[in-house]
């Protein structure tokens, strides 16, 4: 059996969690001093994934019932790197800060898909008539 809801919710949550994954690729090169002068491309790739997250953080969070959980994070993330240029500037302090709130939003986020894909497991292995008689008891999917 499938979940139109639960579905939806994994689809958000991967959309997520790749749009986060390529903040970190380029927070990572941002900080690291060694690598070449940010490029044009860098800093509109930048501009896009960072967009992207502020357009949707809010949303996908409410759907996903994080928004009271990583909201905050979230949001210091983004306000901090506000650029791939602001990122090489962050002192030593604000980087490990910046570091540190982006793996918390991360961690939680893909604790949440694992839960998500347990549930989808659980529901796959119902019929139709065992999927409404726990919504008419009102209990868990995993009990």
């Amino acid at each position: 059996m499938r979940d139109k809801r639960l579905e939806n919710k994994l689809r958000l949550i991967s959309l997520q969690l790749d749009s986060w994954k390529k903040l970190h690729d380029l927070i990572t090169y941002g900080l690291d001093k060694t690598k070449p002068i940010i490029s044009v491309d860098q800093e509109r790739q930048f501009t896009e994934v960072r967009g992207h997250l502020l357009q949707e953080i809010e949303h996908v969070f409410r759907e996903l019932d994080l928004l009271r959980d990583l909201g905050g994070r979230a949001m210091n993330v983004l306000n901090r790197g506000s650029s791939m240029r602001a990122v090489r500037e962050l002192s030593n302090d604000e980087a490990r800060r910046i570091e540190a709130e982006w793996n918390a939003v991360f961690t939680k986020l893909g604790v949440v898909q694992g839960q998500l894909k347990s549930d989808r497991r659980i529901l796959a292995g119902q019929n139709i008539l065992e999927y409404y008689l726990r919504i008419i008891l009102r209990r868990p999917v995993g009990t």
